[in-house]
């Protein structure tokens, strides 16, 4: 089969970077379709009863999984299809994926990540435009879930005012993660709960650098380390706290702004200046690195630092798990407690922190199914089976009921023997996040009300009482990078931004350097992705029309 031979491809090429280069090169050589296949959707149709051939490129999550699982087998019998399934890697997804596409060998559905990535792919020819209006027809209620959950995970599958896919949402991504503290160490200086305001959170970390919490009469410990390579969460909560996303879009007074860009912005990077002269601020996090460098964690596991950021789920507090949080600080310091943080609210209130939204990735075809346009509408099928029937569902995500998994009132969702094992539930692609856009054969999650069903009472509790909803602060547009000319300049003003951000609160430089700060902002290219941002909101709105968002979603949605 046509993946079998990719595979193997992949596996047995050797020189990789030469290979990379050369597959980049025809890339950015490669001038885009003028012309794009015209399909007539009035005129396909689907017989239920003919096999299709499909190939699948879904999440890059199951490296190790097989063709033939039970899953699989059970999708196939299900919707008459013979998929033809791509594992791999999120590396390989990244490096290798486009050796594949350079090459012609464009699977017949694949996943696209990000909305540049979207772009470039619709750019390239290599994508099947799709319109709204097919999806609507094969998949009312789909759409009707993702307009209720995440309607702006249209925009990652826009451009140049066409439609390049299905946008999946995943609503954990609406859940803030919020920080976790070293309970004995407040106690230890003389606090007995968690700090809610900013003015409790500042006073916790000082007494954390100058009243020795750890006891052992030397002046080593520090209130936190944040990342600041960690873009997306780095002093995530102050700036929530003053209902700020420096990294992101933000509507104000109607308009279109970076949050980064904002007076508040310097206000905020004021007060961490402070705070850092203070003491209250490793003086390491400026050298974290956002994959490799575990050292905000180390930090905190190790004592050194009282408060970590993120990182505040329901499982780090999972003491039947031995690589969870608690487990691992309390085999280091059997007298360590653990205590789920709160966002601390700023002075009007907010409080908060930056999430990535509901909205998910964006499953494109083939550009080449315009001579098979039939296998699309089965695809949409199959979505809208996912999105209406739960046991199909489960049985997606999770395989079979009794012979891979089992739900427990207290502990939730189960994997049984033999596949509890990590690498064997790899292996058969299996998965029990409900509430994720997770699965490889069920790229989508379930709509909260029958994910919910299938968590622990416990979880629910926690959930409700640190991750509100309401705590996330998500960007307008659901991604930064759907704003067009992200692609020319996003990472040079992101990279800009960290370093100026840093270096105003190491004290490196002056606070009303932030004011040169925005002005280069502008002129990098900040304001061309200004302009294409305002312009954006109204494309969104034009699409929201288009697919039957309501005004309810709009204001509700993450």
């Amino acid at each position: 089969m046509r993946a079998k031979k990719i595979l193997v491809g992949l596996a047995v090429f050797a020189c990789f970077s030469a290979a990379f280069a050369v597959a980049d090169w025809q890339l950015r050589q490669r001038k885009p379709v003028a012309e794009k296949a015209v399909v007539d959707w009035d005129a396909v149709e689907d017989d239920p009863n003919e096999k299709l051939q499909i190939s699948w490129m879904s999440l890059p999550r199951y490296p190790m999984a097989r063709e033939g699982t039970w899953i699989e087998e059970m999708m196939e019998e299900r919707f008459n299809v013979e998929f033809e399934p791509l594992f791999i890697s999120h590396m390989a997804y990244l490096r290798r994926r486009p050796l594949i596409f350079a090459g012609g060998d464009v699977p017949d559905v694949f996943y696209d990540g990000d909305p540049v990535i979207v772009q470039r792919d619709a750019h390239h020819g290599f994508a099947l435009e799709v319109p709204y209006e097919v999806i609507l027809k094969h998949a009312p209620n789909y759409v009707r879930y993702l307009n209720q959950h995440a309607p702006h995970a249209w925009l990652y599958a826009h451009w140049n005012g066409r439609n390049y896919g299905i946008p999946t949402y995943g609503t954990i991504l609406g859940y803030p993660n919020p920080g976790v503290w070293r309970m004995d160490w407040l106690r230890k200086v003389g606090i007995d709960k968690a700090p809610e305001t900013l003015d409790e959170m500042y006073a916790a970390l000082w007494k954390f650098r100058h009243e020795d919490p750890d006891g052992n009469g030397v002046k080593d410990t520090y209130g936190w380390c944040p990342n600041a390579q960690a873009w997306f969460n780095v002093f995530g909560q102050v700036f929530g706290a003053h209902d700020i996303l420096p990294y992101d879009w933000m509507l104000k007074d109607g308009k279109v702004v970076w949050g980064g860009a904002l007076p508040e912005s310097k206000e905020v990077l004021g007060l961490l200046r402070q705070w850092y002269a203070e003491g209250l601020i490793d003086p390491d996090f400026v050298i974290c690195q956002v994959k490799s460098s575990p050292i905000p964690y180390q930090k905190f596991i190790s004592g050194t630092n009282g408060f970590i950021v993120t990182g505040g789920s329901y499982e780090t507090f999972d003491r039947r798990n031995k690589a969870s949080m608690v487990s691992v600080i309390s085999e280091l310091h059997p007298q360590a407690e653990l205590a789920p943080g709160r966002f601390p609210a700023g002075p009007a209130g907010h409080r908060g922190t930056r999430i990535w939204s509901n909205a998910a990735h964006v499953f494109a075809f083939g550009a080449h199914l315009a001579q098979t346009p039939e296998k699309v509408i089965r695809m949409l099928k199959i979505f809208e089976a996912l999105a209406t029937d739960e046991q199909l569902f489960l049985a997606s995500r999770m395989g079979e009921e009794g012979t891979h998994w089992e739900f427990d009132d207290d502990l939730g969702l189960q994997l049984l023997p033999p596949y509890d094992e990590r690498n064997a539930a790899q292996k058969h692609a299996l998965n029990l996040v409900l509430n994720a856009a997770s699965g490889f054969f069920s790229p989508c999650a379930i709509r909260p009300e029958i994910a919910d069903k299938y968590l622990a009472t416990a979880h629910l509790e926690y959930r409700s009482t640190y991750q509100k909803p309401e705590w996330g602060i998500a960007d307008v547009f659901g991604k930064v990078d759907v704003v067009p000319s992200s692609i020319k300049y996003l990472r040079d003003l992101r990279n800009l931004q960290m370093t100026v951000y840093a270096e105003i609160v190491r004290g490196d430089r002056e606070l009303d350097y932030f004011d040169t700060f925005v002005e280069q902002w502008m002129t990098l290219g900040g304001a061309e992705m200004l302009v294409e941002a305002q312009e954006l909101l109204q494309t969104r709105d034009e699409i929201f029309q288009r697919v039957g968002v309501s005004q309810m979603a709009i204001v509700g949605s993450k």
